[in-house]
């Protein structure tokens, strides 16, 4: 049985002067690719957008037809589980929570023993992903 999570995807085309996809700016779309936003994006909070790449063609005209692959998943705050209360998780961590048998009415039980938040993606500056930025 598949679980659905709750992941909103989309992708964004954008015509891009040539002399604004330099080797720096490709370096930058290589370097966010796999990473997750650090600050608010789109409307979205830090944390909860992934940038899954870009891709794109050089057209008949000279400029770069790019289009840039999000993939956006909420974050979590105040969440509870068992007696563990006060878990805060961002978008693209994962939680995972640590068990233990305890006996209950003669039975054995699983309680909550730990909860644990994993960072799987590391962060990157989306501000990068405008061909006019400069540092």
């Amino acid at each position: 049985m598949d679980i659905i999570s709750p992941v909103y995807r989309w992708s964004e085309t954008h015509v891009v002067a040539s002399a604004k996809v330099t080797t720096t700016y490709k370096g930058y779309l290589f370097d966010l690719t796999g990473k997750t936003n650090n600050d608010a994006f789109d409307s979205f909070a830090a944390g909860e957008v992934l940038f899954e790449g870009a891709s794109g063609s050089k057209r008949g005209d000279g400029a770069w037809e790019i289009t840039y692959s999000f993939a956006s998943s909420p974050n979590r705050t105040d969440l509870t589980i068992g007696a563990i209360t006060d878990i805060d998780k961002k978008g693209w961590e994962y939680l995972w929570v640590l068990y233990s048998d305890v006996e209950d009415g003669g039975m054995l039980a699983k309680q909550p023993r730990a909860v644990y938040v994993e960072k799987v993606y590391e962060e990157g500056d989306f501000a990068k992903l405008d061909p006019d930025y400069s540092p």
